[in-house]
């Protein structure tokens, strides 16, 4: 009968103490796991991403916005981008003479 009473306190004393000890044995192991530092870091990088995408659409909105209310930026648009020139313009090519030997 003592050897019973035993055991269930042994048994009670190891299953408390394997409740108390092993989700932080878990959690501690999972917070060195490769796995969780390679996803941080995937995360980390796709939050940089995520932010100079939101810039460049910013950027982007601003100039449909000039490209729509601005004239000036139209025609600055089509004469460095499209090449273009007003009908009542000459265009003059400039070519740099070939080194002599």
């Amino acid at each position: 009968m003592k050897w019973a009473w035993l055991q269930r306190i042994v048994l009670a004393a190891l299953l408390g103490s394997a409740v108390a000890f092993l989700p932080q044995q878990l959690y501690t192991q999972g917070a060195r796991s490769p796995n969780l530092e390679r996803v941080q870091d995937e995360q980390a990088q796709l939050e940089r991403d995520n932010t100079a995408l939101r810039e460049e659409i910013a950027l982007l909105r601003a100039e449909i916005a000039a490209l729509k209310h601005d004239p000036r930026e139209l025609e600055r648009i089509a004469r460095e981008d499209l090449n273009l020139v007003h009908r009542s313009e000459v265009v003059f090519e400039v070519q740099k003479p070939k080194a002599r030997p």
